[in-house]
C-alpha cells in the first residue's frame, strides 16, 4: 500500500542555531542564557556546552548541500539573537548578521526557501540580568530586534516564524528549571508566558510594516493529554486543564483574543488594555510540533495539580523515553483543527532519538527511526483525511546535534555527527526520507 500526500505538500528540515552553530567566540558572539546554563555545574549532562555543537556557523555549506541533497524545499534556521545583538539590543554585530546573510542566500542557491525562525531559546544573557522574558519590557526589545533581522534578510524570506515553543521557554525555563535560564518561579513563569505572547504579537507588526509579502506564523508544541489508563476516572478532569497550560495558554491568545477560562485568573493582573488585541494579530500559519503523547496523573507538588507520569509499558519508546504512537500525532493535529478554526499548518518538528551505532563502513542503518516516521507520517495522512489542513513536513532534525540539558548523550538526526571530527555521514533514515519527498508518498506502509 501506498499512501500519498497532498498535491503541493511542502517538504522541509528544522534545525536550531544554538544546537549546531558553535562559534561561540567568533566574530563579536554575545553571551546567551544557555552559555551560563552550561557553565553552571550539574545542568547539563557530562558537562557538555554549544560552544562548537555541529560547527555549522563554519561549516553550513556542507549543511545546506546535504538539505538539497535530501530534496528539501525549505529550511527552517534559526536566527541567534546574541549573534546579531551581542547585548540584547544597541550596537548592531556586522559579522553575525553577515552570517545569516551568507546563509539565506546559500539556501536560494540551491534551490530551497528559506523560513527563519526568529527565536529558539537563546536569549541574550544581558537581557536575562534585565529579567528576561519575566520582564514586560522584553516586547519591545523583541520587537526592535525582529526589525534588526528583518531589514537585513526579509528581501529574501518567504516565511517568518517568529518562535518555537515559547511553552517551553516559559514552563521549562521559568517554572520547572530545567532549560536555561534555570528559573524555578510559577509567578515568573505565568508573566514569561504572557510577554512572549505580546512580544509574539508585536514581532508580527513589525514583520508586517517591513516585509509585507511574506507570510507571519509561530510554532507551538501540541500536546495531546491522556490519564494514565489505571486512574482515568480519577484524572480525567485534569486533562483539559493540561491542555489548556500547554496549548491553550499560547494558541486561544492568537486565535480567540483570549487566555483559556481555566488560566485566566492566573492571567489577569499581567494582561493590560490592548495586549491580548495586539497578541491576536492573524497569522498566516501555525507550525506544530509534536513528538509523544503526554501522560497525565494528580499531584500536589507545585503550582498546578497535575505531573507528567511516565507513559503505558505496552508503549515502544523513544531513548527519551517517548511513547511512540502516531494516533497521539492525528489527535494532536485535530486539536489544532477542532480548536483554532483549521488554520494551515505545517508539521516543524518532529522524529525520535535512538541508539545510532555506526557499522563497520560508518554508516547508521536506523530502522528504529524509520518505523518512527512511517508510524508518524501515517497519523498525519489520517488527521488530512479527516480534514485537518496540514501542508507540510519537516522532520527534527538534520544533523545529531546539542540536546539542551542532555548535551550529546541522544540523537535525533538524519545525519550522523562525529563530533570528534565533525563529519557528517547521512543515516538510512535520511534516504528514507529522501525517497518519501521524492515520492510524495508514504511507501510500504
Amino acid at each position: 500500500m501506498t499512501m500519498r500526500f497532498p498535491e503541493g505538500f511542502l517538504w522541509g528540515v528544522s534545525t536550531s542555531s544554538y544546537q549546531i552553530e558553535g562559534g561561540a567566540p567568533d566574530d563579536g558572539r554575545g553571551r546567551s542564557i544557555w552559555d551560563t546554563y552550561c557553565a553552571t555545574p550539574g545542568r547539563v549532562a557530562n558537562g557538555d556546552t554549544g560552544e562548537v555543537a555541529c560547527d555549522h556557523y563554519h561549516r553550513y555549506p556542507e549543511d545546506l548541500d546535504l538539505l538539497r541533497d535530501l530534496g528539501a524545499k525549505v529550511y527552517r534556521l534559526s536566527i541567534m539573537w546574541p549573534r546579531v545583538l551581542p547585548e540584547g539590543g544597541g550596537a548592531v554585530n556586522a559579522k553575525g548578521l553577515d552570517f545569516y546573510d551568507r546563509v539565506v542566500d546559500g539556501v536560494l542557491e540551491r534551490g530551497m526557501r528559506a523560513w527563519p525562525c526568529l527565536y529558539h531559546w537563546d536569549l541574550p544573557q544581558a537581557l536575562q540580568d534585565r529579567g528576561g522574558w519575566a520582564n514586560r519590557d522584553i516586547a519591545n526589545w523583541f520587537a526592535e530586534y525582529t526589525a534588526v533581522v528583518a531589514r537585513r534578510i526579509g528581501d529574501r524570506v518567504e516565511n517568518w516564524v517568529t518562535f518555537n515553543e515559547p511553552s517551553v521557554s516559559a514552563w521549562a525555563g521559568y517554572e520547572e528549571g530545567r532549560h536555561a535560564p534555570g528559573v524555578s518561579d510559577p509567578r515568573a513563569a505565568i508573566r514569561a508566558a504572557h510577554h512572549l505572547n505580546l512580544a509574539h504579537g508585536r514581532a508580527v507588526s513589525v514583520l508586517r510594516s517591513l516585509t509585507p509579502r511574506a507570510g507571519v506564523g509561530t510554532v507551538i508544541p501540541v500536546h495531546k493529554g491522556r490519564p494514565l489508563p489505571q486512574f482515568k476516572e480519577r484524572d480525567g478532569h485534569l486533562v483539559a486543564l493540561f491542555e489548556d497550560k500547554w496549548n491553550g495558554v499560547f494558541l486561544d491568545p492568537i486565535y480567540h483574543g483570549r487566555y483559556p477560562d481555566s488560566v485566566a485568573e492566573r492571567f489577569a493582573e499581567h494582561v493590560r488594555g490592548g495586549d491580548l488585541a495586539e497578541i491576536h494579530r492573524p497569522i498566516d500559519f501555525l507550525g506544530v510540533n509534536h513528538y509523544f503523547p503526554s501522560y497525565i496523573q494528580a499531584s500536589q507538588k507545585g503550582s498546578w495539580p497535575f505531573e507528567h507520569a511516565d507513559p503505558p509499558l505496552y508503549f515502544r519508546r523513544t531513548e527519551m523515553n517517548w511513547a511512540i504512537d502516531g494516533q497521539a500525532f492525528q489527535e494532536a493535529l485535530l486539536f489544532v483543527k477542532n480548536r483554532c478554526g483549521n488554520p494551515p499548518v505545517y508539521v516543524t518538528e518532529n522524529g525520535g532519538a535512538f541508539i545510532d551505532l555506526p557499522g563497520p563502513d560508518g554508516r547508521v542503518d536506523d530502522q528504529d527511526r524509520i518505523a518512527y516516521y512511517r508510524e508518524y507520517l501515517a497519523g498525519l495522512l489520517r488527521a488530512v483525511s479527516e480534514g485537518a489542513d496540514v501542508r507540510g513536513f519537516m522532520p527534527w532534525s538534520l544533523l545529531d546535534n546539542f540536546e539542551w540539558a542532555l548535551g550529546y548523550a541522544k540523537r535525533f538526526g538524519l545525519v550522523h555527527v562525529d563530533y570528534r571530527t565533525q563529519k557528517r555521514t547521512p543515516k538510512a533514515s535520511y534516504d528514507f526520507m529522501r525517497k518519501v519527498i521524492a515520492t510524495n508518498a508514504l511507501p510500504g506502509f
